[in-house]
């Protein structure tokens, strides 16, 4: 989990944003009181304004807490869809790759392709894109192309965290 403060232009706190708030439910129950504790003293007695980004299991978690229950009140991000801002995305994300080549963002079925391998999760799509480009840069390809997204590219790097936290109680 990050936490992130901002301060604005005049140097005072504007929000701390609480990120991956869902890794709290991978503690025990003594830490995850610890942790919904910690926020609940940043919220109320530090009076800081909180924003908690997380999954659907990530409201439940907080939800747990009956005082936090009546502070926060959840936003769900839609999934995206194939238009222009969803491609806007993708060469955003292209512009950050270190690759040598220009990916084939434009491309409609790549959109598509994407979508339908990520569901239209952000997380999701930055992981596909980030296993993506470590996979063109290994095969010397040194882009992501339509050909290299495979359905066995999606792999460990798009399973929840509930699903492995699923697999390592079954393999106990």
């Amino acid at each position: 989990m990050s936490c992130h403060l901002w301060r604005d232009r005049h140097g005072q706190d504007s929000n701390q944003v609480i990120d991956e708030i869902l890794s709290v439910l991978a503690g025990s129950f003594r830490e995850q009181r610890i942790l919904l504790n910690s926020i609940r003293f940043l919220a109320n007695d530090l009076r800081l304004p909180l924003v908690c980004v997380g999954t659907h299991e990530a409201k439940q978690a907080l939800m747990t807490d009956q005082q936090l229950a009546d502070r926060f009140e959840a936003a769900e991000l839609p999934a995206w869809k194939n238009d222009s801002t969803f491609q806007q995305l993708l060469l955003s994300l292209e512009s950050v790759l270190p690759l040598r080549q220009p990916s084939e963002f434009r491309d409609p079925k790549m959109h598509q392709r994407i979508l339908t391998l990520t569901e239209g999760g952000l997380v999701r799509i930055c992981r596909l894109v980030e296993t993506a480009a470590t996979d063109a840069i290994r095969c010397g390809q040194e882009h992501i192309s339509l050909a290299l997204l495979k359905d066995d590219l999606v792999t460990e790097s798009l399973i929840s965290i509930a699903d492995r936290r699923n697999r390592r109680v079954s393999v106990r």
